[in-house]
C-alpha cells in the first residue's frame, strides 16, 4: 500500500484519478483486472534518474517507495499491460513534477516558481507553510497524494 495510506487502485492512474475503495479494487464496467507483470514498470520506474535528481536521501526515498507502491498496485489493477504501461508514464511524470515542487520549494528563491509549477501541474494539495524541511514536504505532499488519489 503506499506510505502515508490511500488504499488500493482501481482502474485508473493516482495522476488522473484511482477508483478507490477501502481496500478492495472496483472492477471497471467492461471486464475483470488482469494483472500485469510489474517487474519491467518497476525497472522503469527505479532507473529513472529524473525521478530523483537533486533531492536529498531522505526524500528521494519517499518518492521512490511511493512510485513503486503505486506501480505495483496499478500493475496488479490493470485491464491490459498498455493501460498499465500508460498510467506508470503519467505517475512517473507526477514524480517528477513532485520532485521539481520540492526542490523549488527549497530554495530560498525558488517559492515563487514552485507556485507556478503547481499551477501549471494542477495540483490540488494546499502550499505548504515556509519553514517546512524538505523530508517533511515530500511526506505531506505523498500522504496528501494517496489520500485524493482522485485528484
Amino acid at each position: 500500500m503506499p506510505a502515508g495510506g490511500g488504499g488500493t487502485a482501481g482502474n485508473r492512474c493516482p495522476a488522473r484519478g484511482a477508483d478507490h475503495a477501502a481496500g478492495h479494487r472496483v472492477p471497471a464496467a467492461g471486464g475483470p483486472f488482469m494483472p500485469t507483470p510489474c517487474d519491467p514498470m518497476l525497472r522503469h520506474v527505479l532507473r529513472d534518474e529524473a525521478l530523483t535528481r537533486g533531492l536529498g536521501d531522505i526524500e528521494a526515498k519517499m518518492l521512490v517507495e511511493w512510485l513503486t507502491d503505486w506501480t505495483e498496485l496499478l500493475a496488479e489493477a490493470s485491464r491490459t499491460p498498455d493501460d498499465a504501461w500508460s498510467c506508470v508514464h503519467r505517475l512517473c511524470r507526477r514524480g517528477r513534477a513532485i520532485r521539481r515542487f520540492v526542490q523549488l520549494w527549497n530554495e530560498p528563491q525558488g517559492r515563487g516558481a514552485a507556485s507556478q509549477l503547481a499551477a501549471a501541474e494542477r495540483f490540488a494539495w494546499p502550499l505548504p507553510p515556509s519553514d517546512l524541511e524538505a523530508p517533511d514536504l515530500m511526506h505531506h505532499i505523498l500522504t496528501w497524494e494517496n489520500q485524493h488519489p482522485e485528484r
